[in-house]
């Protein structure tokens, strides 16, 4: 359903989240796409992980006569930004921090059985059990050249449970501030907590 051409076509920051949300519909609304999307097969990978962050972090940082163009590829960013008068300011590198073996495993019961495995924690637990990922991928990712690209930092952890609103900031606050210790080699580095809270690390 996703094609390379649509996936790369230049849009406006609204044009783009509009896109990525329609498509999002599009396949929920079909079974054979939407496992094929819980699966990560073919383009969804980059679609999930790179295009529907992109989307939430251009809308949140760039003017709306701004162009934003994904590019498929092993380059050394996720996307192009470009200026009113289309001239290049921007470059972008997206990355999502995750247990992949573990997300693989859980979506193939999710497809399987129709829910995925079942946790019992307390409120927050989840945020927590991110850090070590996220910490280990930002310690990888300093080890590289990003020095004419911004870094964007993806997760997507649930949301704070009523009542626990503080412990939810004091645990993004303590995650900033272990990211901001570290050197990246970077224009811009953020934390974008999905699908609209983005955080400063180094800018």
């Amino acid at each position: 359903m996703i094609q390379s051409s649509e996936f790369e076509r230049r849009r406006s920051p609204r044009q783009l989240r509009e896109f990525v949300e329609g498509l999002k519909e599009t396949v929920r609304s079909d079974d054979v796409e939407r496992h094929l999307g819980i699966l990560k097969r073919g383009l969804y990978k980059q679609f999930l992980e790179e295009l529907v962050p992109l989307s939430c972090f251009a809308v949140l940082v760039y003017p709306d006569n701004y162009g934003v163009q994904a590019v498929l590829g092993n380059q050394g960013y996720d996307a192009l930004v470009f200026d009113e008068v289309g001239r290049e300011v921007d470059r972008v590198e997206l990355t999502a921090p995750h247990d992949g073996r573990a997300a693989a495993q859980n979506d193939a019961l999710v497809v399987g059985r129709g829910f995925g495995k079942v946790t019992v924690g307390n409120p927050g637990d989840d945020f927590d059990a991110r850090v070590k990922h996220v910490l280990t991928t930002c310690r990888n990712k300093a080890q590289k050249d990003y020095g004419d690209s911004t870094l964007v930092v993806t997760i997507e952890p649930l949301s704070p449970f009523a009542g626990f609103e503080d412990r939810y900031d004091r645990q993004v606050a303590s995650l900033v501030d272990q990211m901001s210790k570290i050197d990246f080699n970077s224009k811009r580095t953020f934390l974008l907590i999905l699908p609209d809270r983005l955080e400063a690390v180094h800018a």
